[in-house]
């Protein structure tokens, strides 16, 4: 009887020794190689069969042959998963690229990004970075591949003409959807973007503008009334409000209306609920693929996919109803109008609008309205800067952009905002090639992502002198206080920049001089001190508190 227990003890530890070696061979054979987060999903199906349904199955079927082979893969398993996990920690601790070029950075960031989506809780990443950059310096190692750089440098050398590096794997997250902003594929992305492109010619542009003018018109209304009533005004939601009204005319002809109904639309609702998921997990991308494949659809992920599904469903009704408006829309461009030589097929092209038509919509209507909330926030706290630019559009016409774009303190003023609020505080994150990179005098070794955050680099003082203060004189009358222009990237650089930067800036243009030329404004009692910035989320695109004004209408003499 011990005789035949020590063989049943010997098997197992055989068994568990083989499984842990089963781990070594399978992590430096396949997971060393390549990308696995898209296939997060499966992996943890399969470790659930092996660690809850081979038990379950085992004590179901026992005395069985079925059975006893079934308890061999137990005990393998006892081995397989720690010493799978061993050999990935020892790589990372010790052995990896980043360890032998000695990237500083927190001990544990070597180990897992698990510390990042920690840290990063409640969507402040952005002071995360910004609290790392202080203790480790320019390149810190924030991850087992990944390195963080705060270097005005990293912007031309990721997204410039001759950079080589590609989308890191947070692009994935609609797959196996697809649309221009997350397509990771350098040709693909620019096959599409040349589509786009027709989208935002002179022509194209002249017709979205004529667009803008009647929601600013609906805008200035909102805040009039409040002025008569001597009401606070909600200038979060309301810009908000505009910002998604005109994305929902840009890319469907069909307004949300919520300018014009002084409420929220439900879609919007349930869609800014879903990006809160892009907070914390932005830095884990395989347990997004995880939560999206494998999570019951309720409460917040329930609401991303309904927001993905409604989004389909209005572009196969702007194509299948036609248009209602006289001018095009982006739908007309992407879908309709003539591509031919482009490359997709009419069901791919279906696929990749429907996904755009996701990402135009919180791509497009965020970061404006979020651009604009920064600007009212800070000409709240330096009013002077706001009489500045009424002095230079009381007289003019404010719905000619031409004019508009000539005003210097407007645009410095806007110029500067962004510098200090960018709409992305820490996203895009880019991944080197298996030939590495150069970042000022740093190699960074190949298949490394690459961090960039904006909200850190647009605030160096190597870069701007004063960089924390608000100093629009910076852009005009006090070039000196430039010292890398290369560290202001608000909206990329290269082929991956933001298609709409021109309509986005001309959309802040018509919204300021409007509103500045007719109303003074202050910060609503009990908000003095205009917190909306400093409790800013940052959920890929950043997402401001409450900014809550107190706004007087202007005298014909003023």
């Amino acid at each position: 009887m011990e005789a035949m227990d020590f063989y049943y003890a010997n098997q197992q530890a055989i068994l568990t020794a083989v499984g842990a070696l089963s781990g070594i061979i399978a992590h430096n054979a396949v997971y060393i190689r390549g990308e696995w987060h898209v296939q997060a999903p499966q992996i943890t199906i399969q470790l659930f069969a092996l660690y809850v349904g081979c038990p379950v199955l085992a004590q179901t079927l026992k005395d069985t042959a079925v059975a006893g082979f079934l308890q061999g893969v137990i005990f393998w398993s006892y081995g397989y998963l720690p010493g799978l996990i061993a050999s990935i920690l020892l790589y990372r601790v010790f052995f990896h690229p980043l360890t032998r070029a000695g990237f500083r950075g927190p001990w544990y960031a070597r180990c897992t990004k698990i510390w990042h989506m920690w840290a990063a809780r409640g969507s402040k990443n952005h002071h995360v970075l910004n609290d790392i950059h202080k203790k480790y310096g320019s390149f810190v190692r924030t991850g087992p591949a990944e390195i963080t750089v705060f270097h005005p440098d990293v912007f031309m050398a990721v997204d410039g003409p001759r950079s080589e590096c590609v989308k890191s794997e947070w692009y994935d997250i609609l797959h196996p959807g697809q649309a221009l902003v997350t397509a990771r594929n350098k040709s693909v992305h620019a096959i599409r973007r040349r589509e786009w492109n027709s989208g935002f010619t002179t022509k194209a542009l002249a017709e979205h503008e004529a667009k803008i003018l009647k929601y600013v018109d609906k805008l200035d209304q909102c805040i009039e009334q409040d002025a008569k009533l001597q009401k606070v005004t909600n200038m979060r939601d309301l810009l908000l409000w505009f910002g998604f009204d005109i994305m929902g005319d840009f890319v469907f002809s069909k307004s949300f209306g919520m300018l014009e109904n002084q409420q929220w639309h439900h879609i919007i609702v349930r869609l800014q609920r879903a990006l809160s998921l892009l907070g914390p997990f932005s830095s884990v991308p395989w347990l997004i693929q995880v939560g999206f494949n494998l999570a019951p659809r309720v409460s917040v992920l329930k609401d991303w996919f309904d927001t993905v599904a409604w989004c389909q469903s209005q572009m196969r009704d702007r194509l299948e109803n036609g248009s209602s408006s006289q001018s095009q829309d982006l739908s007309y461009y992407l879908m309709e109008k003539d591509s031919e030589g482009h490359g997709f097929s009419e069901n791919e092209k279906w696929h990749w609008a429907a996904g755009d038509s996701l990402l135009a919509i919180v791509a497009g209507s965020e970061p404006t309205a979020v651009a604009l909330i920064a600007v009212f926030c800070e000409l709240g706290k330096h009013p002077e800067h706001a009489e500045k630019i009424h002095e230079e559009v009381k007289n003019v016409d404010v719905t000619d952009l031409k004019t508009l774009v000539n005003l210097p303190h407007l645009n410095a003023v806007m110029k500067e905002s962004l510098r200090l609020h960018p709409a992305l505080l820490t996203g895009g994150n880019r991944k080197t090639t298996e030939f590495g990179l150069t970042i000022g005098d740093q190699f960074i070794p190949p298949n490394t992502t690459i961090v960039a955050p904006r909200y850190t680099i647009g605030r160096l003082e190597s870069c701007f002198e004063k960089a924390s203060e608000f100093v629009p004189e910076r852009w005009t009358t006090r070039p000196e206080m430039v010292r890398n222009a290369a560290a202001y990237a608000p909206f990329g650089t290269g082929h991956h920049s933001c298609l709409g930067k021109t309509l986005a800036l001309d959309t802040m243009k018509y919204v300021l001089a409007r509103i500045l030329k007719n109303y003074r404004f202050r910060a609503a009692p009990g908000d003095d001190s205009l917190s909306a910035l400093e409790t800013v989320k940052d959920q890929f695109t950043s997402n401001p508190g409450t900014l809550k004004l107190q706004f007087e209408r202007r005298h014909a003499t003023d």
